[in-house]
């Protein structure tokens, strides 16, 4: 039997029970490939993470030609977005990173052979270092022989079915990223070091700048061309580093964001699938189909850093590993790290775990537990933000409320967003805390909100004229305009929050997983419909400008005393009529506030099987007391416990 036929009826029998997806015109596939090595002709060559052999990459080669897949070139991806001839269908875009001698010896014969293009991505540094050196890998050197040379490159680079794009000149490595000693990429970490601090933000600013101009004048000694693409060195990026390679003409880069690229979607950021020996057959099939399943619940807790922080930096360290064993022996998908210290749990920010310009620092904590969950448990981290609620003394100016003629004793203390110096301040916060620190998105606290006596500072009152309400609280309490001016402050606060998402997301480092937002929503809200205009909040409006609506199901808080049980199932059958099961978080208490005191792991295990009998896929709780122990894990795994159901990614 010829190998052609041979493979092609084991790709079959693979995929035979996979459905493919439907592909729009010009939809495309990434692959992200590293080093290649042969073991018939260096068996004992030492591999590294990402490594794949040569057989392995010949049956990948081999089921995309059998299954009909196309491989394309980046150029034929620019023509068509630019009206020129459209992709053929199934089409992929193979990518090889770092610049390995691999890919010139064993990768470029293969090239040729099945008449596939493709993108080699080079470290300008590792290329410059002379022959018979050493190459800066990790924590180790690498012979200079295990990478191309600059000639290998000018060959390629003359070659139609290979592109060289940057890989950075000098930011393929670790930097320290915090005072207990994390290593983050290079190019989305503020560095720091231990006799100067942090690295200021026009010095990182600088520093990268630098790194990409040096990568275009190597680009132009070299090849006599500025390159067009960079490839984020481990998928790492930032919108700031997006706008610092387009300054160098870089208008297009590489990610390591696992999804397909859609007709229609920015060029900016591509998002590629990143393959080793392990990736079976079956695997990149599905991948190339976009048959790629995830998880289909979250499975949630809040964690509050005051829990973790401790004076005694040895006992802070011990706290941060229970938890992190906790978290990751328990099943968890997603973790809200509380941000702010709120030791007096009054909600309000008196100072901040990450540095920043405008609060004092209670410690420098947030960076380095998001990044060891991150790390070490696998999880998704939300920074859990307040919106309003932060408190920078009295000569500030808060929201006031028309009945006390001052701020409102029974809530929040919050800056009025209205006041212009307010929203620089609390922009500023969230661009610190994306420069700053790792997380995966923002959990917004449940502070932002307005009473139907709310907000009546002058501020405020000059915004409403302006938007062509009545500039008095009197006469925007009557029933005839009440609607427009909910209406106006909820699409006020939504407004402002996205503002905020853009300032935590400038710096932030995007990697392998998209950035998500999620807000506090009071279970009143949906409970009673009158409620829009006491909170200036309604159910719709969240699942319009957020990824999740988080609804506050905390039974005990809303009084529900009588049948806990019964109010929950009301709640979830509320919620769902408004807002979709993909959209909706229900967040349970383990503490009954009122008195202090925890509930018992077996009530909450009972919450949580109504919660899933009823519909609700994404459940969380607040808090998680890990020193104690609560909830029980044992009691409540085998209820919060999301197994095995997963769900297609759109």
């Amino acid at each position: 039997m010829h190998w052609r036929t041979l493979i092609t009826g084991l790709v079959l029998l693979l995929l035979s029970v996979q459905a493919h997806a439907e592909r729009t015109p010009d939809d495309f596939v990434v692959i992200s490939y590293h080093d290649v090595v042969d073991r018939q002709v260096t068996p004992n060559l030492p591999i590294y993470p990402q490594t794949i052999t040569r057989a392995r990459l010949v049956e990948h080669f081999n089921l995309i030609d059998a299954e009909g897949y196309r491989p394309v070139s980046f150029q034929q991806i620019l023509d068509a977005r630019n009206g020129g001839a459209p992709l053929p269908d199934k089409a992929v875009l193979l990518t090889f990173d770092d610049g390995y001698a691999s890919f010139y010896d064993i990768v470029f014969p293969l090239l040729k052979l099945y008449d596939f293009p493709a993108v080699q991505a080079v470290v300008g540094s590792w290329l410059d270092v002379p022959a018979g050196g050493q190459v800066p890998y990790g924590n180790i050197t690498l012979p200079r022989s295990r990478f191309l040379s600059w000639d290998q490159v000018r060959e390629l680079d003359e070659s139609p079915l290979v592109e060289i794009a940057s890989h950075t000149f000098d930011l393929h490595q670790g930097v320290l990223g915090n005072p207990q000693g994390n290593e983050q990429g290079a190019a989305v970490t503020t560095i720091w070091n231990r006799q100067t601090g942090y690295e200021s933000e026009a010095a990182y600013t600088a520093r990268i700048r630098a790194d990409m101009a040096r990568t275009r004048d190597q680009f132009e000694e070299h090849l006599g061309r500025e390159p067009r693409m960079m490839v984020w060195p481990y998928g790492a990026y930032s919108q700031a580093t997006l706008d610092l390679a387009a300054e160098v003409g870089m208008r297009y880069t590489f990610s390591l964001l696992s999804s397909p690229n859609r007709s229609g979607e920015s060029l900016a950021s591509i998002h590629r699938y990143l393959i080793d020996q392990e990736t079976s057959l079956e695997t990149l099939g599905e991948i190339l189909a976009n048959n790629v399943w995830e998880k289909e619940s979250l499975r949630i807790v809040h964690v509050d850093l005051d829990y973790v922080f401790d004076p005694d930096p040895v006992q802070q360290e011990q706290n941060l590993d229970r938890l992190i064993q906790r978290i990751y022996s328990y099943g968890i998908t997603t973790v809200y790290l509380q941000a702010f210290a709120d030791p007096e749990g009054d909600g309000v920010a008196n100072e901040l775990y990450f540095p920043n310009r405008h609060l004092p620092m209670r410690a420098d904590l947030f960076n380095r537990v998001a990044w060891q969950l991150k790390k070490r448990a696998g999880v998704k981290v939300y920074a859990w933000m307040p919106v309003l609620s932060f408190d920078l003394g009295d000569d500030h100016r808060y929201v006031l409320n028309d009945r006390t003629g001052g701020e409102a004793p029974e809530h929040y203390r919050r800056l009025t967003p209205f006041d212009a110096d307010n929203r620089r301040i609390i922009n500023e916060i969230y661009q610190d805390l994306g420069r700053l620190t790792k997380f995966d998105g923002v959990l917004f606290h449940d502070d932002a909100f307005f009473t139907d006596h709310e907000d009546a500072s002058p501020a405020a009152l000059s915004a409403y004229e302006n938007a062509g309400l009545p500039g008095d609280i009197e006469t925007l309490q009557q029933e005839a305009q009440m609607p427009r001016w909910t209406d106006f402050k909820e699409q006020y606060l939504a407004d402002f929050t996205r503002e905020l998402l853009r300032s935590a997301n400038y710096y932030r480092q995007s990697d392998n997983k998209a950035f998500t937002s999620s807000r506090n929503l009071y279970a009143t809200t949906i409970m009673n419909p009158e409620s829009q205009q006491w909170f200036s909040q309604s159910p719709e409006g969240f699942a319009q400008a957020y990824n999740y609506v988080a609804v506050m199901a905390m039974p005990y808080m809303e009084e529900a005393d009588d049948d806990p049980n019964g109010w929950l199932r009301e709640l979830a059958r509320r919620s769902l009529s408004r807002v979709s099961a993909q959209q909706l978080v229900f967040e349970l208490q383990t503490q009954d506030w009122r008195t202090q005191t925890p509930i018992p792991s077996e009530e909450i295990a009972e919450w949580i099987r109504i919660l899933r009998e009823e519909g609700i896929k994404h459940i969380g709780y607040y808090p998680d007391d890990f020193h104690e122990n609560h909830p029980n894990i044992d009691v409540i795994r085998p209820y919060f416990s999301q197994g095995q159901r997963f769900r297609k990614l759109p």
